[in-house]
């Protein structure tokens, strides 16, 4: 069965079933601060699960993309050694919230394993808690077996969790006998025996209790049923492949790295590192077809290590070159039809790995040279191949963990290959200090992290069993509320209430500002964010107490929201405008919509021109000019999706999505044109475009591999921004006493002047050998300390190379003024350098005469001041000092 009808199988028998189908929601888990991935297929029904939202269905079944890297699950270390470990992989499952159980659930995994796909029931072995006497009973009447013959198993193995803190319970699973015999001994073993003889093949998960942070387990208002299934795996066991990396989802992947490579044949040394460059580059794949992109953070940090590592796998097996874009590639080709966003992003996704590779290639070359610079200096004049073999040692030299620790965590230098490069060289690495040296970084991350992460952990607890808090901003900036909460925090306050019209921070927007006033004090509010279902407003009392059950007035701070408004239309509009100059494929990546500017990611590979930068301001603003109405409607995600509107990759929508468009004219009354941007959106905006008042693009500039980000000012802001660029032009206009469209033609030759200046200076320069000719010789060396009137700092450089080429020994000082700078250039024959003179250090002292600094390497080093009344005395401390050297 191929992979691809084992999808459509899946997803039609529990359709015939009343199970509504789910489509995949991204990777990345929006409103979930306790998720860094989606690493399971009930990650988008959680708060269905723990009655905090409601859905049109009782019963879905989805194909959820899945990534684990981090946390309680987390295969990335398992990945290559392993035939069924992956990072990225996709999980089936079936759902009922609050409709069938235990019995219904464990019968349509049996139906479906059994009668479905046909797997002989023999192989098939399922399991239940130890405690959960009711699904042995089920699985005794749909197998036919005893009750004793179902095996049972303790919480390590048989309760599941999402994570440390969330909707779990008791669970079922499934298990598949490969071979009928233990792959070590050939014996009858247990099915807890890790031998890859048995494989977990479905996973029915009896969704009982919400796990607060303390480990408290409180019973769900509505028990559910959450089943996984590893497709990957399924679909290794229906094609009869040895592992999940010998199905059709991975061969091709093996066999384009294999025509790379040049192997004829892949032997079970190199295997790991095959699978280990086929799962990543899926990994890769998935995760900038989502949005992401490589950063030193985060998310973003991820991406980038994973990315790494299957490019160092791939050293591993002799490609120095980039390769990655072409398996990413063959990923799209495989998956491009159950996954058309891959098809829609593949050149933003083949060239964002291609960039990011060929950054860490130079990683790579700098490490491996650093790191024989280490075993042995004389190999840095001829840089060796990473494996070769450089010198053998008499006896065998260890790495320092510390200096191992450096090129991985400065340099960013995979530790396994830190291992082989000291291998191929005859040394080892002292492990422990490496360790030591890790766990004391990790030990300095929880500390910096750890006390807001245990805050968090503490408010969420607080907050677990409040209501969702209603938001009235859309519609109103004051409101009366009741508190539900009052905590303390270290820098202030924070407060729950059931209703606010205050925005929480979300989609790029910032939370408001304002105040709550109750009877007897009053909260000034900083922020507001979103914890769970939660606002919590965060800020600091400014006169008397509120208290838990007070009745409160809630006021935003009108000024602020509105210039939030302006700055969030005006991202909708330069969105657009930016798609329209450079095309479709430059999407958001990303935003940050505030009351004093706003900043745009998008997916673009190379600078914008001025033109390109003038033409998006043009259209924004005739958007602004013509005043559009800005309309907003609810509606079904899925319809709204199809009728072409935008949506961010890390924000999370429900069945029903809040619209946000831009009337291109008419176009927002029934059956009229066409809009001009719409967007799935909750932030607030304005009522219409000329609200926004004026618009200015004030930088660009590139923060990762194919993402560009733009910056822009709207309303009294960019009128600022403009009085500010016009008092400078005033200002250079009066000085020069030229009109200001005159400005730019008196600078550009002013600029011509200063240019020619120093090659004036420079063809009136003496002749070196004049200057060698009339210098002082002690000891066999010139000693050499001149003035050059009006020499720019590289033409001083210039004459002092010339001088030293002419010298078989000199010591050199020469001096210069430009540009109101003092400059000095110090310089030494190698002789002199041997004999121990050192040209930074005289640098340094010369430049504390001059009243500035100095310094650089033996031979050659620069000083340079501002005050031009020290230059005497700097000269005579360059004479007295050379004097006494040499």
């Amino acid at each position: 069965m191929k992979s691809a009808d084992v999808r459509k199988t899946f997803l039609s028998y529990f359709e015939q079933r009343g199970h509504t189908i789910v489509p995949s929601v991204p990777l990345i888990p929006a409103g979930d601060p306790t998720l860094l991935f989606v690493n399971a297929g009930m990650v988008p029904f959680k708060d269905v699960f723990l009655g905090k939202e409601k859905r049109s269905y009782t019963r879905a079944a989805s194909v959820q993309k899945c990534l684990r890297v981090s946390g309680k699950h987390n295969d990335l270390d398992e990945v290559g050694p392993s035939s069924h470990h992956h990072t990225f992989f996709e999980m089936l499952g079936n759902f009922s919230f609050g409709d069938y159980f235990k019995e219904d659930a464990l019968a349509y995994s049996w139906e479906f394993l059994t009668k479905t796909l046909g797997l002989p029931s023999e192989k098939l072995h399922p399991t239940v808690f130890e405690e959960d006497d009711e699904s042995a009973q089920i699985w005794s009447r749909l197998t036919g077996r005893p009750v004793s013959s179902v095996v049972r198993l303790g919480p390590e193995d048989n309760f599941w969790a999402m994570g440390d803190t969330g909707p779990c319970g008791p669970n079922s699973e499934i298990i598949y006998d490969r071979t009928g015999a233990c792959l070590v001994d050939g014996s009858n073993c247990p099915l807890t025996h890790d031998c890859d003889r048995w494989w977990e093949l479905w996973n029915n998960v009896f969704m009982t209790y919400d796990r607060a942070p303390d480990g408290t387990l409180t019973p769900l208002a509505q028990p559910g049923v959450d089943t996984g299934m590893g497709f990957e795996r399924l679909c290794a066991v229906l094609q009869g492949a040895a592992s999940s990396y010998e199905t059709d989802l991975f061969v091709p992947l093996i066999e384009r790295l294999r025509a790379l490579t040049g192997d004829s044949e892949i032997t079970d040394e190199r295997r790991p590192a095959y699978r280990a460059v086929a799962d990543h580059a899926r990994a890769v794949t998935f995760l900038i077809a989502d949005g992401l992109v490589p950063s030193n953070e985060g998310r973003g940090y991820v991406l980038r290590r994973i990315l790494r590592r299957a490019s160092y796998q791939a050293r591993l097996l002799g490609l120095d070159k980039p390769f990655l874009p072409q398996i990413c590639a063959v990923v799209v080709e495989i998956m491009g039809e159950a996954y058309p966003e891959l098809r829609e992003r593949a050149q933003q996704i083949t060239d964002m790995v291609a960039d990011e590779e060929e950054r860490f290639l130079d990683t790579l070359d700098a490490g491996v040279e650093r790191l024989n610079i280490i075993i042995r200096p004389e190999t840095l004049v001829n840089r060796p191949q990473i494996f070769a073999p450089t010198v053998t040692q008499a006896a065998p030299k260890v790495l320092p963990g510390e200096e191992a620790f450096r090129l991985y965590d400065t340099y960013g230098f995979p530790i396994d290959l830190t291992r082989k490069v000291l291998e191929a060289n005859g040394w080892s690495l002292d492990e422990a200090g490496f360790e030591q040296a890790l766990e004391e970084q990790r030990e300095r991350g929880r500390e910096a992290h750890g006390e807001g992460k245990e805050r968090d952990e503490a408010l969420l607890a607080a907050t677990r069993d409040l209501p969702a808090t209603r938001f009235l901003g859309y519609e109103t900036m004051a409101a009366e509320a009741s508190v539900l909460l009052v905590s303390a925090a270290d820098d202030g306050v924070e407060a729950v209430l059931d209703v606010s019209p205050f925005y929480a921070e979300g989609g790029g927007q910032v939370g408001d500002s304002g105040r709550i006033v109750g009877a007897n004090g009053e909260i000034e509010v900083a922020s507001v964010r979103r914890l769970g279902g939660v606002f919590v407003h965060s800020g600091r009392v400014a006169r008397g107490t509120i208290a838990e059950g007070e009745s409160v007035r809630a006021e935003v701070d009108e000024s602020t929201r509105r210039a939030t408004m302006r700055n969030h239309t005006a991202t909708h509009l330069l969105h657009k405008a930016l798609r329209v100059v450079l095309g479709p494929q430059a999407k958001q990546a990303g935003s940050l919509v505030a009351p004093d500017h706003l900043r745009f990611d998008f997916v673009h590979g190379k600078p914008l021109t001025d033109d390109e930068l003038r033409e998006v301001e043009r259209i924004v603003r005739e958007q602004i000019v013509l005043d559009r109405h800005v309309r907003t409607d609810v509606m079904p995600t899925q319809e709204a999706l199809g009728s072409g509107a935008d949506a961010m990759f890390d924000e999370k929508y429900g069945e029903e999505a809040r619209v946000v468009s831009v009337a291109n004219g008419d176009a927002l009354r029934p059956g009229s044109g066409q809009v001009f941007s719409r967007e799935l959106c909750g932030g607030t905006h304005c009522h219409d475009t000329g609200e926004i008042g004026a618009f200015f693009i004030v930088e660009q500039r590139s923060v990762g591999a194919g993402v560009r980000r733009v910056e822009a000012v709207t309303g009294f802001g960019a009128f600022e921004y403009a009085d500010a660029r016009r008092r400078v032009v005033d200002e250079l206009s009066h000085t020069y006493n030229v009109p200001p469209q005159e400005l730019p033609e008196r600078l550009r030759a002013l600029q011509e002047r200063a240019r020619e200046a120093p090659k004036a200076a420079a063809a009136a320069l003496p002749d070196p050998s004049e200057v060698l000719a009339r210098a002082e010789l002690r000891n066999g060396s010139y000693v050499i300390v001149d003035w050059l009137d009006g020499v720019d700092a590289n033409t001083l450089r210039q004459f002092g190379d010339a001088l030293r080429s002419k010298a078989k020994s000199a010591a050199i000082v020469l001096g210069s003024a430009a540009d109101e700078n003092l400059n000095v250039v110090v310089m030494l024959t190698s002789d002199l350098v041997e004999k121990g003179m050192h040209a930074g250090k005289l640098a340094q002292q010369i430049g504390k005469a001059l009243g500035g600094g100095g310094g650089g390497r033996p031979d050659v080093a620069t000083a340079g001041g501002k005050d031009a009344s020290r230059l005497d005395a700097a000269l005579a401390k360059a004479r007295e000092l050379l004097g006494a050297a040499v």
